[in-house]
């Protein structure tokens, strides 16, 4: 069977990504069929439950990479993980790719543009996250197709609206038929993944530097030597995938490793043993001298801990920009 997946793949090196989708097909499509039949609440929450547990984190960065990068030689097997995939994973089928490749690295976490920019937040207060992650929750329905009209991308506009339009229509008429399964597999993942989703953006983009928040190399950080990375094909080198969106995953350590020198001269932020969102746990509570002992120390005048903490307290703040006049 691996051999015959292999055959179906542009670049061998997405053979793990590949396979997580097949073990998707084949155990949470019928768990959620399983859902629908049985009307059980019980077994609805132990799907939900199962699934973000064994599938959850994987399948959103295998959709991410695969969104940057088709990884099939033939474009309907490219169309399985956004389409077919990912309403079983709180994501409406069809958007990701307007979401995530197109708004959030074209914008680049810039405020108001990509329309999840942390920018406007206290990054290390918890409420500002609630408010942040319930905008999204309410309002990204209608703020998604509407920033594809703005830029002018009237094809990717009519697509999202017609994606939207097509989840709504369709877990609506489910939801007479089987309320329980649609409620508990749709709408109720929908719920969590959308704080997930929100909680992680934040996370990764929670240190920007007011200095100069259009860096990538001040908007992001990587982390390093941690096993997050082996599940989530190198998740954690996130300043790397914002420098080289199309970069294959598996190359983001050595490019890293290539650019000590440019990180240390930008001022780069990079953390060791301690994956995404610890980071952000370690932020909310308080815990900054704690995050400090990861830091890795990339410039040629080592920093205290004081030192290191005033930095990042210093890439929390709000930042607030000018209107283009333009």
């Amino acid at each position: 069977m691996i051999e015959g997946i292999k055959t179906l793949l542009i670049d061998e090196r997405d053979l793990p990504m590949a396979l997580a989708f097949f073990n998707i097909i084949v155990t949470t499509l019928p768990a959620a069929a399983a859902v629908f039949y049985l009307q059980s609440h019980v077994f609805g929450l132990l799907y939900v439950v199962t699934n973000l547990i064994t599938y959850q984190e994987r399948f959103i960065l295998g959709l991410h990479y695969s969104s940057h990068r088709a990884i099939f030689k033939y474009s309907a097997l490219n169309l399985i993980p956004p389409y077919l995939l990912s309403p079983f994973f709180g994501i409406p089928s069809g958007i990701y790719y307007l979401h995530h490749c197109v708004m959030h690295h074209v914008e680049n976490n810039v405020f108001p543009y990509d329309v999840s920019s942390t920018e406007p937040f206290q990054r290390d207060n918890f409420g500002h996250l609630i408010f942040y992650w319930l905008r999204f929750l309410i309002a990204i329905w209608f703020e998604l197709p509407y920033y594809a009209l703005r830029r002018q991308r009237y094809g990717l506009a009519f697509h999202c609206v017609s994606c939207i339009g097509f989840f709504m229509v369709t877990t609506s008429a489910l939801y007479k038929m089987s309320p329980v399964g649609t409620m508990w597999v749709f709408w109720i993942y929908t719920f969590v993944t959308s704080f997930l989703l929100m909680l992680g953006n934040w996370s990764q983009h929670i240190f920007v530097s007011p200095r100069n928040p259009n860096s990538n190399y001040l908007l992001a950080y990587n982390v390093i030597n941690v096993s997050s990375n082996q599940r989530c094909f190198n998740d954690g080198y996130h300043v790397e995938h914002h420098l080289h969106s199309r970069k294959h995953w598996s190359e983001l350590p050595t490019s890293f490793m290539r650019s000590l020198d440019k990180y240390a001269k930008e001022g780069g932020l990079v953390f060791e043993g301690i994956d995404n969102m610890a980071v952000g746990y370690l932020t909310f509570s308080g815990q900054l001298d704690k995050l400090a002992e990861h830091y890795v120390q990339l410039g040629p005048v080592e920093w205290t801990k004081e030192e290191i903490v005033a930095e990042l307290k210093s890439r929390l703040v709000p930042i607030h920009r000018k209107p283009k006049t333009s």
